[in-house]
């Protein structure tokens, strides 16, 4: 006889499932994360588990529900900037849900609870808080575990939200905190954060606009002289040459669990794609030196 489904208990287990589910695939993918997003994402979850007081769904039309729910739920938690980071945290996504299902039918198999009910690919636990707390934060700790044993570690503190302000105008992109960005300001030897220009585009004036927009590198010529402007020098693989850059009206670095203010830095501006959708600046770690909010 199937046991009694109650609303309030399938709602917060299958919340509370999909938020750690959505934690696990942001640790794992190393995107910043916000926590009101997790939130949402997993009450879309939650909303979705209803389904197991409906009739048999058959499994084509399921798997397509699940499909357009999953990319709901992803494009809802995550920072998604581009289709490949898309498609990345959706594979992430189902990649934890695989090693969740692992988990209960382990579960199932060795304990057989009656409470547990299964049904079109939703699950409902008929246990305690405290049990259905404990075997989470299990199934968690032993997703970490197994991520730094393939040494998958937390990506979390390379990533960070970079917020530039320019005459009232405000951007915000994912940066990524490089070590190897060194770059300072000749004359100030303030940090540069060194971003795209389509990010930069809204925000920089017609003058300033013509001035990036100059072909710079080694052997090019200089672009012309624009108040605002400094020229910094850089040394990669590729080669060496200069990057225009101008000093904003307000820079926030947000790393999730700390928020700085930058007060001294430039930022410089890249007409190539920097990081393949991933993230669109590469920081000065110094820049994290600075001012707390």
């Amino acid at each position: 006889m199937q046991p009694a489904i109650y609303v309030d208990v399938l709602l917060a287990v299958n919340l509370f499932i999909n938020y750690f589910l959505l934690l696990a695939a942001a640790k794992f993918l190393g995107v910043p994360k916000k926590q009101w997003r997790l939130v949402l994402g997993a009450a879309l979850g939650a909303a979705y588990s209803l389904a197991i007081l409906l009739p048999a769904i058959p499994v084509i039309l399921n798997m397509a529900v699940k499909i357009v729910l999953s990319a709901s739920i992803v494009w809802v938690a995550f920072p998604i900037k581009s289709w490949k980071m898309f498609f990345k945290s959706m594979g992430c996504f189902y990649a934890m849900n695989f090693a969740f299902a692992g988990f209960m039918l382990a579960f199932w198999y060795f304990i057989g609870p009656p409470g547990l009910v299964i049904k079109n690919s939703v699950v409902y636990l008929s246990i305690s808080p405290i049990i259905l707390i404990l075997s989470t934060v299990v199934c968690y700790v032993v997703l970490r575990i197994v991520f730094r044993v393939i040494g998958k570690q937390e990506n979390q503190s390379t990533l960070c939200t970079l917020q530039i302000t320019m005459d009232h105008k405000t951007v915000s992109c994912t940066a990524r905190i490089d070590t190897g960005n060194s770059l300072v300001e000749p004359f100030s030897h303030a940090p540069v954060a060194v971003v795209e220009y389509e990010i930069l585009q809204s925000i920089l004036d017609m003058a300033m606009q013509e001035a990036m927009r100059s072909p710079i590198g080694a052997g090019t010529a200089q672009p012309p002289v624009t108040a605002g402007i400094r020229m910094i020098p850089f040394h990669s693989i590729a080669g060496q040459g200069v990057l225009p850059a101008f000093r904003p009206d307000e820079c926030i670095v947000d790393c999730g669990k700390q928020k700085m203010k930058a007060n001294q830095v430039y930022i410089a501006v890249c007409r190539q794609k920097i990081g393949s959708g991933e993230f669109s600046a590469l920081l000065n770690p110094d820049l994290l030196t600075q001012e707390l909010l």
